[in-house]
């Protein structure tokens, strides 16, 4: 998929038109996958204006769609976790992201609706360490960790992923 990211110091970034392009070619990828994989559990991750691509694709997502996380989410085009469906909504939010300091905003094609680690939001919450905005998923964090177990489990806290262990994908076929 093509990287979606509005200009920094736009007003692009604060309207969904980029993500809603995003979420169309998203949800055109997992129409393909589940039709070659049925059997399928897929999970989507987004980090900042990405959670907005993957809230907006689970919104008509496909059953095999069971999860999603956002990391640092600047909001996922709902008010509250259960408009995105029956899927499982996480969320992680360092204390020091800078995303916490956006103002919540929601007018007509203005704004993203509430973020997702927002406690009123009700996303399951991920650990995250003081990181910053970039560091969600450096190696041995609690929040790689977490997504790991999030992504091959469905929940958190199995002991099966340890966050001293690097995890690292293999090639995609």
């Amino acid at each position: 998929m093509a990287r979606l990211r509005p200009a920094r110091r736009s007003l692009t970034a604060a309207t969904p038109a980029v993500a809603r392009r995003g979420a169309d070619q998203l949800g055109h990828h997992l129409r393909t996958l589940a039709g070659r994989l049925p059997a399928s559990r897929i999970t989507l991750v987004g980090h900042s204006y990405g959670a907005l691509v993957v809230g907006l694709a689970a919104m008509d997502a496909l059953p095999q769609v069971t999860d999603v996380v956002t990391l640092g989410g600047v909001g996922v085009g709902a008010e509250h976790a259960d408009r995105l469906g029956p899927v499982r909504v996480w969320a992680a939010e360092a204390p020091d992201d800078w995303i916490r300091r956006v103002p919540r905003l929601r007018l007509p094609e203005l704004g993203h609706g509430a973020r997702p680690a927002d406690a009123a939001f009700r996303a399951r919450p991920l650990p995250a360490a003081s990181t910053g905005h970039d560091g969600y998923l450096l190696p041995g964090g609690p929040t790689l960790a977490a997504v790991a177990e999030v992504v091959l489990f469905g929940a958190i806290g199995t002991g099966h992923v340890r966050p001293d262990v690097t995890v690292s994908a293999g090639p995609v076929r």
